[in-house]
C-alpha cells in the first residue's frame, strides 16, 4: 500500500455496498424458504446463545500492541508499550488495557486469526464477518440476517440492529431482516449509565447494545470506527488524517477498555453473559515493524479475536504467533472459523448454515470452516 487514497480506490466493496448485499435480494432468495424462529434441537457444548453483539473493530486494532505483545523483539517490532499481568493464566495484555486485564477470565483470545485477500478495509471488513470473500453475486449474507431469518421476532419487529454507521442508512435496511441503523441517541440512555461505559462513542454504542439485547434484539452490530481515515480509529498508519501511537495511548485504547469492560460486567450483572455471544473482530492487525513515520500498517498475516459469553470459556489463548507476531506459530484460524463459531454458539447446525450459504456441496469442516471448539 502506497497511500490510503490508493487503498481506497482498490476497495472491493463500499461499506453500503456491504450492508446492501447482506440484506438485498440475493441474501433474499437464499434465506426464504427457511422459516423464522425456527427452534433447534441437539444442542453442544457453547450452543447455548440467545444473541449475538459483534463489535466490529473497523480500522484493524494492532495486536502487538494489545492482545499479543512481543517484549522480547526488537524495539521497531515490539513498540513503546509493555505488557502486564492478567486474571488469565495463559496470556498478558497490553499496559493500556487494564480494565481487560481485570476480566481476562471472562474472555478467551484467538491469536492467529489470518486470511491471505488483500489488505483492503471493506474487503477484509466483509470477510471477517461473514466468513466468505466479499462477491457481487451470490454474496454470503451478514450472520445479522441470518440469525434474524431463523431467531428473529415472529412479531414483524426487527431483531437485527447496526450501531455506529453514522447516521448513514443503506436503502435496504428496509429489507426485512436487515440491520435497523441506530444512533445511541434513538435509545434512552441513562447519565448515570453513560458514565460507566465512559462518556465516549464506543462507550455510548456498547451500552446502546446491551440495552437493545436487554430488550429482545438477537443480533446488534457496533461499529467502533466508521472509516479508515480517522485520528481516533484503530488505521494506525501514523502520518496526517489517522492515527498512531500517541492517539491510541491516550484516546483510543482507554475508551475502549472502559467501553469493554462496562459491556461485560454489566451483562454479568444481568445474568446476561452467558446467554449473549460478545465477540470482538478487526478486518486485520497491523504490520509487525513499525513503519518511517512511527506507525503500523495493514497486515493480514496473524492478528487477534477475541469472544465472551454465550458459553465460552474465558481465560483462554488459542494459537501462537512466532516471535515478531507475523505468522501463525501454530493453530492458524481463518475467518470463515471465526463465522462458524458465531453460528455454533447461536445453535444454529452446521447443514443450515452451508444451506444459507449456498454452499451444500462443501463440507464446512473440510474447508476451513470449523468452529472454533477450543473456546468452549
Amino acid at each position: 500500500m502506497t497511500s490510503e487514497e490508493t487503498t481506497a480506490e482498490k476497495e472491493v466493496l463500499s461499506r453500503r455496498r456491504f450492508l446492501e448485499l447482506g440484506t438485498g435480494a440475493a441474501a433474499g432468495l437464499a434465506l426464504s424458504s427457511l422459516p423464522a424462529g425456527a427452534p433447534f434441537t441437539g444442542k453442544r457444548a457453547g450452543s447455548g446463545a440467545r444473541a449475538v453483539i459483534l463489535v466490529n473493530n473497523y480500522g484493524g486494532p494492532s495486536h502487538l500492541d494489545l492482545f499479543d505483545m512481543k517484549p522480547e523483539a526488537p524495539l521497531e517490532v515490539r513498540g513503546p508499550f509493555r505488557p502486564i499481568r492478567t486474571r488469565s493464566a495463559e496470556f498478558e495484555l497490553s499496559e493500556l488495557l487494564p480494565l481487560h486485564a481485570g476480566i481476562a477470565d471472562r474472555f478467551s483470545l484467538v491469536r492467529t486469526c489470518n486470511h491471505d485477500l488483500d489488505a483492503l478495509h471493506e474487503t477484509a471488513s466483509s470477510l471477517i464477518q461473514t466468513g466468505r470473500p466479499p462477491a457481487a453475486e451470490n454474496p454470503a449474507p451478514h450472520p445479522g440476517v441470518v440469525t434474524s431469518v431463523l431467531r428473529g421476532k415472529n412479531d414483524g419487529k426487527a431483531s437485527n440492529f447496526l450501531l455506529g454507521a453514522a447516521g448513514n442508512k443503506p436503502a435496504s435496511t428496509r429489507a426485512k431482516h436487515g440491520p435497523a441503523v441506530l444512533s445511541p441517541h434513538d435509545l434512552r440512555l441513562s447519565l448515570a449509565e453513560r458514565e460507566r461505559f465512559g462518556l465516549s462513542p464506543v462507550g455510548d454504542n456498547l451500552l446502546a447494545a446491551r440495552k437493545l439485547v436487554e430488550d429482545g434484539a438477537r443480533f446488534v452490530t457496533v461499529n467502533t470506527s466508521d472509516r479508515p481515515r480517522d485520528p481516533l480509529g484503530w488505521d494506525m498508519h501514523g502520518r496526517r488524517g489517522f492515527s498512531g501511537f500517541a492517539e491510541l495511548r491516550e484516546s483510543i485504547a482507554p475508551r475502549y477498555d472502559r467501553a469493554y469492560y462496562a459491556l461485560i460486567t454489566s451483562l454479568e450483572e444481568r445474568g446476561m453473559l452467558d446467554e449473549t455471544l460478545v465477540c470482538c473482530l478487526g478486518e486485520f492487525g497491523r504490520s509487525p515493524r513499525i513503519n518511517p513515520l512511527g506507525g503500523r500498517d495493514h497486515w493480514t498475516g496473524c492478528w487477534t479475536v477475541y469472544f465472551a459469553g454465550g458459553g465460552v470459556q474465558g481465560g483462554r489463548a488459542i494459537g501462537r504467533s512466532d516471535e515478531l507476531g507475523s505468522h501463525p506459530l501454530d493453530r492458524p484460524t481463518s475467518p470463515r472459523e471465526i463465522a462458524a463459531t458465531i453460528y455454533h454458539c447461536l445453535g444454529i447446525p452446521e447443514k443450515t448454515t452451508q444451506r444459507i450459504l449456498g454452499d451444500d456441496s462443501v463440507q464446512m469442516k473440510e474447508s476451513g470452516g470449523r468452529e472454533i471448539m477450543e473456546l468452549f
